[in-house]
């Protein structure tokens, strides 16, 4: 069998050109108010965890303008501290009328100025190192280290409602995975049963509103234990932060901000060793419920992010790799890397695929995530890997809001922006093709 074609400078090349394409269609640029919508078409905002990602591809484009989006967006902590997961921000959208629909229908979700109550897993932390390292500017730095700060601090706080370390979410949707089949115990769905089919669709509307009458409070939500769950994405990229931050306090200077945060990077780890770990599945999951917590046992990509906050143990991250990622019967298929094992997806019908995020879907933000983890335990040729198959991917498909894991087909959403991060993923694990030796 002939060995796989690498990567070459053309690929680079052309996702360069087809980046840039894709962010000038989802840009804003008003006055100060400067960042991408993730696809203006569908979802005219300013993400947070979106507007992370954006940031990490973007550095590669134009550092300048990764820096702008990164500081647009922590401009927008409240005064509580919490980072909105989307922000309505005036702008042209292209369809205003979509977006006065979509904001009808999660009016719940919103504060008077437009800024929605729930939060998103930190993925800006780790991109504001990512872009401090292109630029070494530390006078942005300096004008976003008190958002940074007070956004991280909302999280291992405020949100840590058990008093066990781990930060909780209260809707699906913060946890960006929105209806992942991990959830679905949680919810009481039973495919089987046409009421619940129904339920998927308008339960998170009724969550909104159960929340915004409890004032979106996080110790009142933790008490009625409508929806309490310690995810693993949330924390995982959390951990990141904290180390992400760890690096950025050494480099001000700020001896004590930097072993704070490395302290809270172990602690968070050490809480999900203790609480989610199933030594029997050799995997983490989620763990739902105020008053008697329990684990939701469905694998998904989201129970391999471990390894992307990089301070798991060297063995169990051994397990979650040798027995899960490189499992051609769970995620070592075809296409990389589905966010649903293969085994798990044995038999499941239309029903599942129409859910986002609980059928056959490959997400980019994840494979990017996995690759990273990947390569920082010492395994980079399966990093590599991953990035030349969802390179290829990407440039036969075009940019699409994710890939069916089948067939590596685009799906539902063109001009997605968070195909970009492959020039991360290029730039890390395939920097030859990127170093122009003509």
């Amino acid at each position: 069998m002939s060995s796989p074609e690498p990567l070459t400078r053309s690929d680079w090349e052309r996702l360069v050109k087809e980046s840039r394409r894709v962010f000038a269609v989802n840009e804003v640029d008003e006055g100060e108010v400067y960042y991408h919508m993730p696809s203006r078409h569908h979802y005219p905002s300013l993400f947070a965890w979106d507007s992370g990602f954006h940031a990490a591809a973007m550095s590669h484009l134009d550092p300048g303008k990764a820096a702008r989006e990164l500081e647009t967006l922590f401009h927008q902590v409240k005064t509580d501290g919490h980072l909105p997961h989307e922000v309505l921000l005036p702008h042209r959208a292209s369809h205003p009328w979509l977006r006065r629909l979509q904001t009808w229908l999660v009016r719940w979700e919103f504060d008077r100025s437009g800024a929605s109550y729930m939060v998103d897993p930190p993925s800006y932390h780790f991109a504001a190192e990512i872009v401090y390292r292109r630029t070494g500017d530390r006078d942005w730095l300096r004008r976003l280290w008190p958002q940074m700060c007070r956004s991280l601090d909302y999280l291992l706080e405020v949100r840590d409602v058990r008093d066990d370390g781990l930060v909780t979410i209260f809707h699906p949707w913060e946890s960006g995975t929105d209806m992942s089949p991990q959830f679905f115990s949680a919810l009481g769905l039973d495919k089987t049963r046409w009421h619940n089919l129904l339920r998927s669709d308008i339960y998170p509307t009724f969550l909104f509103a159960f929340n915004r009458l409890k004032g979106w409070n996080a110790e009142k939500l933790a008490a009625a234990d409508r929806f309490v769950c310690a995810e693993l994405t949330m924390n995982c990229l959390t951990i990141r932060a904290c180390r992400s931050m760890a690096y950025l306090a050494g480099e001000s200077g700020d001896t004590a901000g930097e072993e704070r945060y490395a302290r809270r990077a172990s602690s968070l780890m050490q809480a999900l060793d203790e609480l989610c770990w199933d030594e029997k599945a050799g995997c983490y999951f989620p763990l739902f419920g105020s008053r008697r917590p329990r684990l939701a046992r469905r694998r998904t990509a989201d129970s391999l992010m471990p390894l992307f906050g990089g301070v798991c143990s060297r063995e169990r991250a051994r397990r979650l790799i040798e027995e899960h990622l490189l499992n051609p019967e769970e995620f070592w298929t075809r296409y990389l890397v589905p966010f649903n094992p293969r085994d798990e997806l044995e038999g499941s019908d239309e029903w599942v695929d129409r859910r986002l995020w609980a059928g056959h879907c490959i997400w980019t933000n994840f494979c990017w995530m996995l690759a990273i983890g990947l390569d920082e335990y010492g395994y980079r040729d399966e990093a590599r890997e991953i990035t030349r198959r969802v390179v290829c991917m990407i440039l036969r498909e075009g940019f699409f809001e994710y890939y069916d894991s089948r067939s590596g087909e685009g799906c539902r959403i063109r001009d997605f922006c968070w195909p970009a991060l492959a020039l991360d993923m290029i730039s890390r694990f395939w920097p030859e093709v990127v170093e122009d030796k003509r």
